[in-house]
C-alpha cells in the first residue's frame, strides 16, 4: 500500500497545504489548527517563522520532515556560503521552477511578506538573490501613511493622501519588479522568469507577458523534494 503524503508551507502570515494531486487549502496563522489537517502517513514542511505551528503538527503526525536547504541539491547549487542562512521558501521555489524549466537560465520571484528574487543558470548554479520588503511591509513604513488595506488596485496619480499613498506603495513595489525583470533578461535572452505569491493576481497586467505565473511553487518544491528523498 502506498505511503500518503501531505505539503505544509508555513509563511509568515499564513499556512498553505496539499497533499499529492489536491486542491490547495489556506489559513492565515492565527486561525490555523493542526486539526485542519488530513490524516497521512508524512508530513513534509517548509517553515520560515511560527516553530509553534511545526511541534503542533509533529504532536499530531507520526512521520514528520522540517525541510532544510542544502548547498548542493539535485542540479541547484547554492550561492550562500551557509545554506542554513538560506531562506528554505526560496530554496524550494527555485526547486519548483527547475522542475518545470530544468535547462533554462531562471528568475524566481516570490511576492509574499518579502519580495524575493533568485536567479539560477542554465547549469543550476544559484548566483545569488534580492529581498525587499512587500506590500504590507512598505504600507506601513512610514507612520504618518500607515495602513492596513493591503489592496493593489492602481499606481496612477491620486487626489488624497490615502489614495497616494497606497498607489504610490503599488507603483513602487510592480517598478522594483519590473526592473529586476528586465535586468535579468538583458542578461539572460532565453532565460524564464517565474513567480508566485498572494499578490500576483492584482499586479499580472503589469507584469511582461512572458512571466510564468505558478501559484504554489513552494509546494511544488516541497513535494518534489519529497519524491527525491523517498
Amino acid at each position: 500500500m502506498s505511503q500518503s503524503s501531505l505539503f505544509v508551507d508555513i509563511g509568515n502570515s499564513a499556512v498553505k497545504w496539499r497533499s499529492h494531486g489536491s486542491e490547495v487549502f489556506t489559513e492565515e496563522i492565527d486561525q490555523f489548527s493542526s486539526e485542519l489537517l488530513p490524516k497521512v502517513d508524512t508530513v513534509w514542511i517548509s517553515a520560515v517563522a511560527h516553530l509553534n505551528i511545526v511541534e503542533e503538527i509533529k504532536a499530531k503526525f507520526t512521520s514528520v520532515n522540517l525541510v532544510k536547504p542544502s548547498k548542493l541539491y539535485g542540479k541547484l547549487t547554492l550561492s550562500y556560503v551557509d545554506p542554513s542562512k538560506f531562506g528554505v521558501d526560496r530554496f524550494l521555489a527555485m526547486l519548483g521552477a527547475l522542475e518545470r524549466f530544468p535547462n533554462s537560465p531562471l528568475l524566481v520571484i516570490d511576492t509574499g511578506s518579502a519580495v524575493t528574487f533568485d536567479v539560477i543558470d542554465s547549469q543550476g548554479v544559484h548566483k545569488g538573490g534580492l529581498i525587499m520588503p512587500g506590500i504590507k511591509a512598505l504600507r506601513k513604513s512610514f507612520n504618518k501613511f500607515s495602513t492596513n488595506d493591503l489592496s493593489l488596485k492602481t499606481s496612477e496619480l491620486k487626489n488624497s493622501t490615502k489614495e497616494a499613498w497606497q498607489s504610490g506603495t503599488h507603483a513602487m513595489l510592480v517598478s522594483a519588479i519590473n526592473s529586476q525583470i528586465q535586468n535579468f533578461e538583458l542578461q539572460y535572452p532565453d532565460g524564464v522568469v517565474t513567480i508566485c505569491g498572494g499578490i500576483v493576481n492584482e499586479i499580472l497586467i503589469e507584469l511582461p507577458f512572458s512571466v510564468k505565473f505558478f501559484d504554489n511553487l513552494v509546494l511544488d518544491g516541497l513535494e518534489s523534494y519529497s519524491q527525491s528523498m523517498g
